[in-house]
């Protein structure tokens, strides 16, 4: 079986996100058991253009090559495409391969609201770039590419209704798991409460608030796990970092080549998220794979309210401070953050969302093959 997933990012050549992240987990978890794995991306600084990563071939291609189509997917000639968060490319990819397989996994569908918020708390430079992102992820052309596709999809049970409404689909897609790693436990937590903020260091996600709250709180320790793309918003940063004897910085950690991240989490006692808005943020999961439980504004589908606490969109940070004393005090961040990593053992760990894969992989070249099992008619692959 030969699979192809197109996407935006796989956590490396500098550009790692939580896209990435889940992509590169599943994308090696499957060349693990044998899956001959390719994967289109936009080509970045010192990337050529193929590459070998964790036994999947990655293919760099230019931006005018995304826009405007590439013969890259046809010389790849897979038997599924595998679109990993809608973008234009998906378009140009069913025009060269239109007989073959294309499923979409929408990670975090955006509605006019969301954008909207994504615009407010961006950078000015982030915002000169909102139009081309919004037609490059989010345009008409995407919309109709991913109704078009053979299977919808969506990384977590919270964002089916909202994938179904967003892109007017006839029905509610399915699960396809977000591949998170369990570690080993026992947890030793830290002597003193340790709240963690894991994230890029981008308005949106309001590492102002976490400052503060660290500056409200001397009683407690506070780490920062992230740097800024904005190079003009991390100096910002660092001149607010200054004088809290409380709060540590780290910068980027890779979370494919660092110990610290482990140790990292496993000591938290809280991630404190105060984004604006998120969908299933994989800090979440991560988190609570270490039994750290979550205090945010923010509660996909009601996972902070089950494995944290849930703060009022308009809190302020003396309001943040009081919520995180007392989650503490009760003691009940220790049974939310254990709640969280049974949760994801059972449905997220890289083994369940590998047969998951695997499962839905194999569904739909039986539909191709015209075997039993299959859900609706195809065109045979030509070969």
């Amino acid at each position: 079986m030969r699979v192809c997933f197109v996407a935006n990012q796989v956590a490396a050549w500098g550009k790692i996100g939580g896209f990435g992240v889940n992509l590169r987990r599943l994308g090696g978890a499957l060349a693990n058991v044998g899956v001959d794995v390719h994967v289109v991306v936009p080509r970045r600084k010192g990337q050529r253009a193929v590459e070998q990563l964790d036994g999947m071939t990655v293919h760099g291609i230019s931006w005018a090559a995304i826009f405007g189509g590439s013969s890259v997917y046809r010389q790849i000639n897979a038997d599924i495409y595998h679109l990993q968060e809608p973008t234009f490319a998906g378009f140009w990819t069913r025009r060269a391969m239109p007989n073959r397989i294309h499923l979409v996994t929408s990670m975090d569908p955006r509605d006019s609201d969301d954008w909207y918020t994504e615009f407010r708390h961006a950078t000015w430079q982030r915002r000169l770039k909102a139009p081309a992102q919004w037609f490059y992820e989010d345009g008409a052309l995407v919309r109709k590419t991913v109704r078009a596709a053979d299977g919808v999809y969506v990384e977590a049970e919270c964002l089916r209704e909202k994938a179904q409404r967003h892109y007017r689909l006839p029905a509610l897609p399915e699960v396809l798991p977000k591949p998170v790693p369990i570690p080993v436990g026992p947890f030793i937590k830290a002597q003193k409460p340790l709240c963690a903020f894991v994230a890029r260091l981008d308005p949106r996600k309001r590492p102002e608030m976490f400052i503060e709250i660290a500056r409200l709180v001397p009683e407690y320790d506070f780490i920062i796990v992230g740097r800024a793309h904005d190079a003009s918003y991390q100096r910002h940063l660092e001149s607010l970092f200054r004088g809290i004897s409380n709060l540590e910085v780290t910068g980027f950690l890779d979370p494919f080549d660092n110990q610290r991240m482990f140790d990292i989490l496993s000591r938290a006692w809280v991630l404190v998220h105060p984004a604006q808005r998120e969908g299933l943020a994989t800090a979440f999961q991560e988190a609570s794979v270490h039994e750290t439980a979550i205090l945010a504004q923010v509660d996909p589908g009601g996972y902070v309210t089950q494995f944290g606490r849930v703060l009022p969109p308009n809190a302020t940070a003396v309001e943040w401070a009081a919520a995180l004393r007392e989650f503490v005090e009760s003691g009940d961040w220790k049974a939310r953050g254990e709640a969280g990593r049974v949760y994801n053992i059972e449905h997220h760990a890289i083994d369940v969302s590998l047969d998951r894969h695997l499962e839905v992989y194999e569904q739909h070249l039986h539909i191709v093959r015209g075997e039993p099992g299959g859900v609706s008619p195809r065109i045979p692959i030509e070969r």
